[in-house]
């Protein structure tokens, strides 16, 4: 229910003069049908209700509930699909969207590059149901908290470990407790080629809560009633040393704020405590076979080619 309800909010989009320009439109169709199942009552509306005032009581009912959430999250899909075709432009190949949730990520994704979409096999079920998808798209049912990424995938038909991948996690891993989110970082980084993530994150507010920082008191409220309240989230200085302790190098963290050029009124200018992260690595077999490619120059340079270094021949420790 959580992940209709954030799709259908791009729906909100579809004339928006301020930031309609950064919708995939392709993805609004095929949105407005996945979501009649798990929100029939949205589907009603959609077909009775005359698209402007429902539109207006939409966004009534945002500036009640989180001042700012429709603009944060179409800059955030923004944000994020640009960073994606910028890593399939690096030579990542193979895209797997984790928690993929009713979001149609998957249009905007070159013809080049392959797609995994990994979900709860109730979501992908009806995402299934409503639409045809336009192209080949690998479906990955899996629970996050009980199962392993890295074993999902490499059981996947077209699956290539050693190929150069990018993971996204959008919207997903705040509601993960930390050694869920521990493990996805060990299996990406399990893999042999390079592999790139780009995430959203939640940053703790000044009471340490895991929230979104302009949400009212009645989310936090409906979200522990529909059992999906955020259970994790980490400062940008914290992120940097997890991730550091899995392979990944933190290359940005990047706010929606910051985009509030691409908008075209004040409404993206609420700070909501969400940013956007890319780390990068290599993995594990390929960072070890590096490794070895090092351990040879360096025997090379020093005269002894495959033998023991200088240091070793003294006894210290190597």
């Amino acid at each position: 229910m959580t992940a209709a309800v954030v799709a259908a909010t791009l729906l909100l989009l579809r004339d928006d003069p301020e930031l309609g320009h950064l919708v995939d439109r392709r993805s609004l169709d095929a949105i407005a049908r996945s979501i009649r199942e798990p929100l029939p009552g949205v589907g009603w509306a959609l077909d009775r209700v005359p698209w402007p005032l429902l539109r207006r009581a939409a966004l009534g009912l945002e500036r009640v509930v989180s001042p700012g959430f429709v603009a944060h999250y179409a800059l955030r899909k923004h944000m994020i699909r640009e960073r994606l075709l910028a890593a399939i432009e690096d030579g990542h190949r193979q895209v797997v969207l984790v928690g993929a949730g009713f979001d149609m990520l998957s249009a905007s994704v070159p013809d080049e590059a392959r797609v995994f979409e990994v979900d709860l096999p109730a979501t992908q079920a009806a995402k299934r149901r409503a639409h045809d998808f336009g192209r080949e798209i690998v479906f990955v049912p899996l629970d996050l908290t009980r199962d392993s990424l890295r074993a999902a995938l490499l059981a996947s038909p077209g699956f290539d470990p050693g190929r150069d991948t990018v993971f996204v996690a959008e919207g997903l891993l705040m509601y993960l407790e930390r050694p869920s989110v521990e493990a996805i970082l060990a299996d990406m980084t399990e893999l042999e080629g390079r592999v790139r993530l780009v995430a959203s994150v939640v940053t703790p507010d000044r009471r340490g809560r895991v929230r979104l920082h302009t949400q009212r008191a009645v989310v936090d409220l409906c979200m522990r009633l529909l059992g999906e309240r955020f259970r994790w989230g980490e400062s940008p200085e914290r992120l940097e040393e997890t991730l550091a302790a899995y392979g990944l190098d933190l290359e940005t963290v990047s706010s929606t704020a910051e985009l509030c050029g691409e908008a075209k009124g004040k409404r993206a200018r609420r700070p909501t405590g969400e940013v956007i992260v890319v780390a990068s690595g290599r993995g594990r077999a390929s960072a070890v076979d590096a490794l070895a490619v090092d351990v040879t120059t360096t025997n090379a340079t020093s005269g002894a080619p495959g033998g023991p270094t200088p240091l070793a021949e003294t006894g210290s420790p190597a």
